[in-house]
């Protein structure tokens, strides 16, 4: 599929709310997030991160990590009123970053621990 790697660029980075954050910055044409709104979503990606290491039920996870606990983590880490972080997390709902209560699986990082090298690997493939 794909022959050569044209361009390779290392963004230093450990896994914590900055990893997080570059993603959704990465991401940004699918989801037109404002940055508000992408440091809300990289703590409730760094929270869902760190749970998935002990809670191996993917259906208990997608229940804990945005529950009212983890929402308040979040809230507390942006420095939110509870209310501009309710406005926050109604606008993630309308564009479809949270879904029936879950983060939107396109949203989430595919973290592979057992990476050789300590790596997180994002490919572009920009063609038809």
């Amino acid at each position: 599929m794909i022959r050569d790697v044209n361009n390779v660029i290392r963004v230093p980075s450990t896994l914590d709310t900055n990893f997080f954050r570059y993603w959704l910055e990465f991401i940004k044409p699918f989801h037109h997030m404002v940055p508000r709104e992408m440091d809300v979503v990289s703590e409730l990606l760094k929270n869902r991160y760190e749970l998935s290491k002990v809670i191996t039920d993917p259906n208990l996870l997608e229940r804990v990590a945005l529950n009212s606990d983890s929402q308040g983590k979040a809230r507390e880490a942006c420095g939110l009123t509870s209310q501009h972080f309710q406005v926050i997390m109604s606008k993630l709902r309308k564009a479809g970053v949270i879904e029936e209560g879950k983060i939107n699986p396109r949203f989430i990082p595919n973290i592979k621990e057992d990476a050789e090298d300590g790596t997180f690997k994002l490919l572009l493939i920009f063609g038809l």
